[in-house]
């Protein structure tokens, strides 16, 4: 038969809700004070700035709110902590004595604690005064599930019974409980080496604490504490006799703070649940408010919006939204892609990041700096999802403009790489109709040259001799035209020989001078070093620069000037040609080196000068540029390389030559 002992059922018990307590009760004085100090949003005006209410004076020595507020790992709200911190119970007998009593101690190691710190200069010294109330903290959790327990171990005089209670109930002492519930409760690291040590008078494992000195004021408030008529351990030594009035006044302090019961006698648990019902519905309204202000701020934003903002300005629009919401001191917006710039190593790690975007697929984050409230969570924001899709619909449109503006770019780019191919295609095809017309005309235009020269000598009638003339004339211009028109199609390999360029210039614009003369064109010309030889193909540097100066002569009318300067050296070749004549259109531009387009009247010419000039330029290695203003004329630069002439065979000395010959008629003769 087996039998099940009581103690061992009670004990088991105690361990499992030790097990499952998560924080410590209220006191129901705080929970009174605090929602009667708390505005009603219910009752507020919208239109006003809520500020942080100010909490009554005695939270401060409630050790379930102080645990609150000393947590690390969770925002503190008064509201949500009235909604879900149940209340220390009523209680009678020795359970109530024990928890009064428990309570002004710790409330004295508070008030110790704090004086030493702010004598000492600490200038956080509430945090010294929190971890001081919460220095029993394994003892203040015995008591939150089973207060006479507590009167029983207040009990016992023997700090050994003590601790062999301690462990029987527990599993440990209630010092290693306390530091593990803090360290499972994310508490401040100076409650949790309070929790562990703060009956360690010699300091011994001070070194081992996150911060020894402020755990030794708190040591020391222990000491002060114990003399006090709350003391823990009856019957200790008064160890600080000089300092009785420094005692008195601790009392004092404790007395008025602690002026009632740690729980009063009208406490009920139907008071508890309607108090927490308030606060909850407190919390909802609060809640609401701040969702019809979200959805305000998000419809404002929309409305000031433009179908067109680029996603730079949206993001900025949107960042000054979010600052409006409860608990945001600062807010970004960053794009992912869209070659967004990225966030600043430097800057502090945001403490809330809320992805936006469709479908699985983020587009963007929002990035919240919260104000200390812990009212700042974007996942409970109301229009979080119209900013997803909002963000996800600037996102598509900026991408699509970006897609459009790629097949723009590579569009362009295919014709510019096809251009010059086109191009050449042209010339290929220019060249194979030239050589088949310049064979097949060239000798009927020979013919015809051949008799009217034959016919021109014997006669003797004007009429019949200007017909003559007027016949070899064109017949010359017709062979001319098939010339230039194999020379765009095929430009003759190059023959370079040393020339002065300035002197081409001089004698082109010599051959030239009665032309322009006839025109009424002023010719003017600004050359450099005149005896620069270069070494250079002196037919193409010729055809160019005729080229050049007879399309200025033609552009230009009546009254104008050509200005013709040059310069350069032996590796470079520089010369503009500048007119005052009509200029060039942007149509005329687009087709300005296209042979067989001129911008004259028909029967002026086939418009093979500028194509050839622009052959004879490219053959060369060089650049030909251009810029015209119409009505004021243009200006053409030319820039060609020059090249390095070869150097003469050096011959060699008769004794190498007996002595490279003398090998090979050994070998021969082998």
């Amino acid at each position: 038969m087996r039998v099940h002992h009581p103690r061992v059922d009670s004990q088991t018990q105690l361990r499992r809700r030790l097990e499952r307590l998560d924080a410590l009760p209220l006191r129901p004085a705080t929970a009174r004070q605090v929602l009667g100090s708390l505005p009603d949003p219910a009752l507020e005006d919208e239109s006003a700035d809520r500020e942080t209410p100010k909490l009554p004076a005695a939270v401060e020595t409630d050790p379930g709110w102080v645990l609150a507020q000393a947590r690390e790992t969770a925002a503190f709200d008064p509201l949500r902590l009235l909604t879900a911190s149940p209340w220390w119970t009523s209680q009678s007998g020795p359970g109530a004595d024990a928890l009064n009593r428990l309570w002004r101690h710790a409330v004295a190691v508070q008030q110790a604690a704090r004086r030493l710190a702010r004598e000492a200069g600490d200038p956080d010294s509430e945090r010294v005064a929190a971890a001081g109330l919460l220095h029993s903290l394994g003892l203040w959790s015995a008591a939150a599930v089973d207060p006479e327990w507590v009167a029983a171990w207040l009990a016992e005089e023997s700090h050994d019974r003590r601790r062999e209670l301690e462990t029987r109930t527990f599993g440990a002492e209630l010092t290693s409980l306390g530091r593990t519930l803090a360290e499972r409760w994310g508490c401040d690291p100076l409650v949790r080496d309070a929790a562990w040590l703060h009956a360690d008078r010699d300091g011994g494992l001070n070194r081992v604490a996150s911060d020894p000195t402020r755990l030794a004021w708190i040591q020391d408030a222990y000491a002060w504490a114990e003399q006090t008529p709350w003391a823990l351990f009856a019957g200790r030594s008064k160890e600080l006799s000089a300092a009785e009035p420094r005692l008195r006044v601790l009392i004092a302090e404790v007395q008025v703070r602690c002026a009632s019961a740690l729980v009063e006698h009208d406490a009920t648990p139907h008071e508890e649940r309607l108090t927490r019902a308030n606060a909850r519905l407190r919390l909802q309204v609060s809640q609401l408010r701040d969702g019809v202000a979200a959805r305000d701020r998000f419809l404002q934003a929309f409305s000031e919006s433009s179908p067109s903002d680029v996603p730079e300005v949206w993001a900025e629009r949107a960042g000054h939204a979010w600052c409006g919401e409860a608990g945001v001191a600062t807010a970004r917006v960053l794009w992912k892609g869209l070659d967004a710039p990225a966030p600043n190593a430097t800057e502090r790690s945001p403490e809330r990041v809320i992805p936006l975007g469709e479908r699985g697929q983020p587009c963007a984050e929002i990035h919240l700096w919260t104000d200390g409230t812990g009212r700042a969570d974007g996942r409970e924001h109301a229009p979080l999802g119209a900013w997803q899709a909002w963000a996800s619909a600037v996102a598509d449109r900026a991408g699509l403009g970006q897609r459009l503006e790629g097949v723009v770019r590579a569009y362009r780019e295919h014709v510019e790489r096809a251009e010059p191919a086109f191009r050449q295609a042209k010339l290929d095809a220019l060249a194979e109709f030239a050589a088949g017309a310049g064979h097949e005309l060239n000798n009927p235009l020979a013919v015809i040259v051949g008799r009217a020269q034959l016919l021109l000598v014997n006669e003797n009638d004007a009429g019949r001799l200007r017909s003559l003339r007027a016949i070899i004339a064109q017949a010359q211009r017709a062979h001319r035209i098939l010339r230039d028109l194999m020379f765009v199609a095929r430009v003759p390999e190059p023959r370079p020989r040393i020339c002065q360029p300035d002197e081409i210039v001089r004698n082109c614009l010599r051959d030239l001078k009665a032309e322009a003369e006839a025109r009424g064109i002023r010719l003017a010309f600004d050359c450099g070093d005149s005896a620069v030889r270069a070494w250079a193909d002196h037919d193409a540097l010729r055809q160019l620069f005729e080229t050049l100066l007879r399309n200025a002569l033609e552009a230009t009318s009546k009254g104008g000037k050509i200005q013709v300067t040059t310069s350069g050296d032996t590796a470079n070749l520089r010369w503009t040609i500048h007119d005052t004549g009509r200029g060039i259109s942007a149509t005329e531009g687009q087709h300005l080196f296209d042979p067989f387009y001129c911008g004259r009247q028909a029967g002026r010419g086939l418009g093979l000068g500028l194509p050839r000039a622009a052959r004879l330029v490219s053959q060369a290695g060089g650049e030909l540029r251009w810029h015209s203003t119409p009505g004021q004329g243009s200006t053409f630069h030319v820039h060609l390389p020059l090249g390095t002439p070869p150097k003469p065979p050096v011959a060699s000395a008769p004794n190498e030559r007996e002595h490279d010959a003398g090998p090979a008629r050994a070998t021969n003769g082998t």
